[in-house]
């Protein structure tokens, strides 16, 4: 199938998947990598949240100017969504981000259910199919090596670092590195260019794009290979299929066959087994359905002079045939021993705030029409009534929205005080938080101080965010007398 692309990036105020998006880029591309369309918006920061001062030294971004920008947060959100759908209903397209399954996909669709769009899951509807470029680099980088041009860390490991790989293949990034403007057209260039180099790869690279087709490929086989990197080093593994992850839904156990599954599972002890199978080396491997996995033929297996090497063909078909032959009873083993293990652990108790709640929340049918018209909605007034009848976290997230967009015009005098002196609390907080705090940051702010005093002109954007993040604290500081 012919796929349109699009590549897209997010800079934000923080590292972890509840960071705010401060500005995204996205380029819309046809199956030849020619441009159709871009897209770029910043938002600024919101009242309710403060930033990780990294954020800001990484991305380059000055906090004040970040102040400036006309849109809030929803509208960032709403704008993206906007165009991203207009994009999906022009054809089947694949998404792509850098290291996007770690950071960016999570990100982006938590925005979209922090503002109340009832469907967060965009990458993966109608049309649209999720890729990474990060892993799709690193199996070029192993199955064709000198493909592309990869730069060694201090520690002699290969690092897949964006503006690292964009410099090392002759598009260098500059100053704007970090930049999702820049970002974005680096990572295009980098797909563009290993699909000319090696087109049959790169199809086989984003073939298993979609989750439905996984399973066969790894189950209608006695066994394959796939590669994993670690630090930098990718490595191959030649595993068969058990079965389905008995928690993680669309997660698929396959078993190593470095490892000899007959005397494995000849232990009739499940405790026993359980200590075999969770001892290093890892015994089994996990397959994620949604995340576009590579699966490489079994004539793979033996090309590396590895373990897989050293036992051939035979073996491995021996070990695969005896998982085959018996993996009803090996995996209600298996995951009667993982299901035992997760009922065992401790269940975090820590009370969710409604930002984190997106796999718990479950609205109504309800609640969703009341989302579906909040979000459509073409005045504050609109919003504003949508509003008072929502409940519960929900309302909560809806009054942040309104706070952005609005500041203290849609609320009365008792209740913007009530909001903004829950924020402040929380934002002044010394205790561990969920999001990052403003202590945090000043203490941050004083580790840099020492770090780069012989760096004078990393020093003065250390100073400039220390001035505006004084200027934060003071603003908090007077709801809370």
């Amino acid at each position: 199938m012919d796929y349109n692309y699009i590549f897209f990036d997010c800079e934000s105020n923080s590292g972890r998947s509840h960071a705010d998006i401060l500005t995204i880029s996205a380029l819309f591309v046809d199956k030849n990598f020619k441009l159709i369309e871009e897209f770029n918006c910043a938002a600024r920061l919101r009242k309710s949240r403060i930033y990780e001062i990294d954020s800001f030294l990484v991305n380059g971004m000055d906090p004040f100017e970040v102040d400036k920008h006309p849109f809030s947060n929803f509208e960032l959100t709403k704008k993206t969504n906007d165009k991203f759908i207009s994009w999906i209903n022009k054809g089947p397209v694949l998404f792509c981000a850098h290291n996007g399954y770690q950071f960016d996909y999570m990100l982006t669709s938590t925005h979209l259910f922090t503002n109340l769009f009832t469907w967060p899951w965009i990458f993966s509807t109608g049309n649209a199919k999720q890729i990474d470029s990060l892993p799709i680099l690193q199996n070029f980088d192993f199955y064709a090596p000198n493909t592309i041009a990869v730069e060694l860390n201090e520690k002699s490991n290969k690092t897949f670092k964006l503006g690292s790989l964009c410099r090392m293949n002759g598009f260098d990034l500059g100053d704007k590195a970090h930049t999702a403007e820049a970002d974005t057209l680096g990572m295009s260039k980098l797909m563009q260019l290993i699909s000319k180099k090696n087109p049959e790869l790169f199809q086989k690279c984003i073939s298993l794009n979609d989750k439905k087709n996984v399973l066969s490929a790894i189950k209608d086989v006695d066994y394959f290979c796939h590669p994993e990197t670690f630090f930098g080093r990718t490595r191959q593994f030649t595993s068969s299929y058990l079965c389905e992850h008995p928690i993680y839904k669309g997660y698929h156990l396959v078993f190593d066959l470095k490892h000899d599954p007959e005397s494995m599972f000849s232990e009739k002890s499940n405790e026993v087994l359980k200590k075999v199978l969770n001892g290093a080396p890892k015994k089994y491997r996990t397959i994620k359905a949604n995340k576009n996995p590579f699966i490489q033929d079994k004539s793979y297996a033996t090309n590396y002079g590895d373990e897989y090497a050293t036992l051939g063909h035979e073996i491995l078909e021996q070990r695969a045939n005896f998982i085959i032959e018996n993996r009803d009873e090996l995996a209600n083993r298996v995951s009667l021993i993982i299901s035992d293990q997760f009922e065992s652990q401790d269940m975090d108790q820590t009370e969710l705030l409604p930002e984190q709640m997106m796999f718990t929340l479950n609205p109504s049918p309800t609640d969703k029409s009341l989302m579906n018209h909040f979000v459509m909605a073409n005045s504050m007034d609109e919003q504003k009534k949508i509003h008072e009848n929502f409940k519960g976290p929900i309302k909560h997230l809806s009054e942040m929205i309104l706070l952005d967009r609005f500041d203290d015009e849609p609320f009365t005098k008792a209740e913007y005080s009530r909001i903004r002196k829950g924020i402040s609390r929380r934002l002044l907080s010394t205790n561990k938080e969920a999001f990052p705090t403003i202590p945090d940051g000043m203490a941050r702010i004083d580790k840099l101080r020492v770090e780069k005093k012989d760096h004078p002109e990393q020093l003065k954007i250390i100073e400039n965010i220390n001035k505006h993040l004084e200027m934060t604290a003071s603003d908090h500081e007077k709801y809370l007398k």
